[in-house]
């Protein structure tokens, strides 16, 4: 009678069961709503050089898009109790905003 191994659980094992087609696919809603903000993110970009839209109004437009994705994306990790994908999602954030401060 053999003995059942332990399944591991260090990062190796975290990214072969979240790099699946599943989470990768359109059936993910988390990935369909990246890639529309993703487009639309590209078309107020070419709206701010090819049709002349202010500059301002773009990256306000885009920041709503981004940070607004991001802050839905936290308190939705957070009601999930996955504090640590939380902590992740708001680090990511900050950073973001860290930079985009020092450029502007």
């Amino acid at each position: 009678m053999g003995e059942k191994e332990s399944e591991r659980k260090d990062l190796l094992w975290w990214l072969e069961r979240e790099n699946t087609n599943t989470f990768w696919s359109a059936k993910n809603p988390w990935i369909v709503i990246a890639m529309v903000a993703t487009v639309l993110i590209v078309l107020c970009m070419a709206a701010t050089f090819l049709w002349e839209m202010p500059r301002m109004v773009a990256n306000a437009i885009v920041n709503v898009i981004f940070y607004g994705y991001l802050a839905i994306l936290f308190v939705y990790e957070v009601r999930a109790k996955r504090y640590v994908a939380a902590l992740g999602v708001a680090a990511a954030a900050a950073f973001n905003a860290l930079i985009w401060g020092l450029w502007i």
